[in-house]
């Protein structure tokens, strides 16, 4: 049986060339899914700040430990707020709903950098806590808006230099918050070199990629943000997405880049069905690196 050649995508057309530049656009941020996954997330992240300990979450990049932290956490943009200010209605639903701080580590942190951003969101959240739950301006302090958050999350920790870790130690001491340290693999086991902080440390939970179950899930109803559909009566469409699965093995962050590949074969070879032959093209312009 011959097989249909499929045109990948190459350079963009130069000027003159009578070919017209192949622009698709996606939304930036895609609907959440509640996945088991997430569900373990929140249950590791609710005792964390109940129990006001340090947390440990690890796993491979791409499996979504990031979105599930800020799905949870909900935190606002805090930026246009200035504490004992009258806040904005939207705001102040914003603020209610808020469960966790949440910061990611820049590449280059030192204990200042770290006061400069989450220093500062902890006591800006702190005083809007407490003026949404009816306090007197006039009567928080400093010392009672930072004590006012349960829990702070720390994306990218595997970037803290060994100053900042015992910095953030420390604030959790003086603040009495629960945090929770996310990276990739072997984050607990660095962790466990330094003593004053790992004893710290009351509960680790890895985040693992999605099951076969939820990647049919997701295909079924995320497939579409990206205008692909797996249509169950075609036989071609149940083999394309067997080979979603098999290649991206339950991460998110690849499947999504995967979909992008194949919307843009797609949309070269001028074709709307979705085959194996398409997915494998699309699998061939990726970089797949050990990990995923």
């Amino acid at each position: 049986m011959a097989t249909k050649r499929i045109r990948l995508p190459g350079p963009p057309p130069t000027e003159g060339s009578g070919s017209t530049p192949l622009t698709i656009e996606f939304l930036v941020e895609q609907p959440f899914l509640a996945t088991r996954e997430h569900a373990r997330f929140v249950e590791f992240a609710e005792a964390c700040a109940h129990y006001r300990y340090i947390g440990v979450c690890h796993g491979r990049p791409g499996v979504g430990k990031t979105r599930s932290a800020r799905e949870f956490s909900s935190f606002p943009d805090l930026g246009e707020y200035a504490a004992l200010r009258p806040i904005a209605a939207l705001l102040g639903e914003k603020v209610a709903r808020c469960r966790a701080v949440f910061y990611t580590v820049s590449v280059s942190n030192t204990p200042n950098t770290i006061d400069a951003v989450l220093g500062l969101n902890l006591i800006k959240l702190g005083y809007a806590r407490l003026t949404v739950a009816g306090g007197s301006q006039d009567e928080i302090t400093h010392d009672a808006a930072r004590i006012a958050c349960p829990l702070v999350i720390v994306d990218e920790a595997d970037r803290l230099t060994i100053k900042s870790l015992e910095h953030l130690r420390d604030m959790a001491d003086r603040h009495g918050f629960g945090l929770i340290l996310m990276g990739m693999p072997g984050l607990e086991k660095r962790l466990a070199r330094y003593a004053q902080l790992y004893s710290r440390i009351g509960f680790v939970h890895e985040f693992k990629p999605l099951t076969e179950t939820e990647m049919r899930l997701l295909l079924a109803t995320h497939a579409g943000d990206f205008g692909i559909s797996f249509d169950p009566a075609q036989l071609d469409a149940i083999e394309a997405q067997a080979a979603v699965i098999r290649i991206t093995r339950g991460n998110f962050r690849l499947m999504e880049r995967l979909f992008a590949q194949m919307r843009r074969i797609m949309t070269l070879n001028r074709v709307e069905e979705v085959t194996a032959d398409i997915v494998q093209a699309a699998r061939d312009c990726l970089v797949i690196g050990p990990g995923n």
